[in-house]
C-alpha cells in the first residue's frame, strides 16, 4: 500500500470516529443520523448526474439492501443511547466481520484459512469478554449491547448484499450512490412518520452541524472508496477497522468514559482478530 492510500485510510478511520462520537454526544441519536443521511443522500444525488446507470439486476438487492441500512442505523442511535461509546462502538464495528465470517462458512460455504479462523476466535473472545467482564450485563448495560450486537448484524447481512449489489451493477460507484441517495429519502421518512414537528424542530435548531456532520461522513465513505480503487481490498479493509482505536480514545479524551484495562485489552483482542480475520 502506497503512503497515500495508507493516508486517505487513515483520514477516513479518524472521521468514522468522529462522526460516532457527535452522534453518541447528541440530544437525539436518531434524528442526528437522519439529518446526516438525508445530507449525504443529497450529496450523492448530485453526483448520480455525472455517473452512469447500474443495471436492473442491482435494484432487486437495493430494495432490500436499503432498510436493511436504515435498520443499522437505528440499532446504532439506540445503543448510544442505553450505553458508553467506548463500548458499544468496538462490539459493533467489531462483530461485523466475525458475522460475515459465520455467515460466508455456514451458509455460503466458504473455506477460510487458518489465519482467519484465528481472527474469528480472537474477536469473539474479545467482544465477550467486553460483554461479560463484570458479569450477565443488566438494565440499560444489556440494551446497548443488545443494540450493538443488532448494529452489527444489521452491516454484516447488507455488507454481504452491497458486495454482490456492487458486482452486478456493472458500475460500483453508482451502486454505492444510489444506496446512500435511498438510504437518505427513507430515514427521512421514518423520522417525519414518528413525528414531523420534532424532525422541523430538532432540523431548526441542530440542521447546521449534522449536515457538516453528514458531510463528514459522506467523505469518509468516498475517502475509503478512492482508497479500494488503489489498494488491496483486505489491507484497505483491515486498516479501516483502527476506527475502533479511535473511537475508544475519543470516548475516553472527550466523553470522559472510563477506559479501564479491561476494555482497552478487549478492544486490542478484537483490532488483532479483525487484521487476522481480513486477511487471507
Amino acid at each position: 500500500m502506497d503512503l497515500l492510500s495508507l493516508g486517505l485510510v487513515m483520514v477516513a478511520a479518524i472521521m468514522h470516529a468522529g462522526w460516532n462520537l457527535f452522534v453518541k454526544k447528541d440530544e437525539d441519536k436518531f434524528l442526528s443520523l437522519t439529518v446526516m443521511a438525508v445530507t449525504s443522500s443529497v450529496l450523492c444525488a448530485v453526483l448520480l448526474l455525472f455517473m452512469p446507470g447500474i443495471d436492473v439486476s442491482a435494484w432487486k438487492i437495493l430494495i432490500i439492501s436499503v432498510p436493511l441500512h436504515a435498520g443499522y442505523r437505528v440499532c446504532l442511535s439506540l445503543g448510544y443511547k442505553y450505553g458508553d461509546m467506548s463500548q458499544v462502538y468496538p462490539i459493533a464495528r467489531g462483530a461485523t466481520p466475525l458475522l460475515v465470517a459465520l455467515i460466508s462458512v455456514i451458509l455460503l460455504g466458504v473455506h477460510l484459512e487458518l489465519t482467519q479462523i484465528a481472527g474469528v476466535v480472537a474477536i469473539a473472545l474479545g467482544i465477550m469478554w467486553l460483554t461479560f467482564h463484570a458479569g450477565f450485563p443488566k438494565n440499560n448495560e444489556g440494551r446497548a449491547i443488545g443494540f450493538a450486537l443488532g448494529t452489527a448484524a444489521f452491516i454484516a447481512v447488507f455488507t454481504l448484499l452491497d458486495s454482490r449489489g456492487a458486482r452486478l451493477s456493472g458500475n460500483p460507484f453508482s451502486y454505492v450512490l444510489w444506496l446512500f441517495v435511498l438510504e437518505g429519502i427513507l430515514m427521512f421518512v421514518l423520522a417525519a412518520s414518528v413525528n414531523r414537528h420534532r424532525l422541523l424542530d430538532y432540523i431548526s435548531r441542530n440542521g447546521r452541524t449534522c449536515m457538516v456532520n453528514g458531510v463528514v461522513m459522506s467523505v469518509a465513505h468516498g475517502l475509503v472508496i478512492l482508497a479500494l480503487s488503489r489498494s488491496p481490498a483486505a489491507l484497505v479493509s483491515a486498516l479501516r477497522e483502527t476506527s475502533v482505536i479511535f473511537g475508544v480514545i475519543f470516548s475516553a479524551w472527550i466523553l470522559k468514559e472510563k477506559i479501564g484495562p479491561v476494555k482497552l485489552t478487549c478492544t486490542l483482542v478484537v483490532m488483532v482478530g479483525i487484521f487476522l480475520a481480513i486477511f487471507k
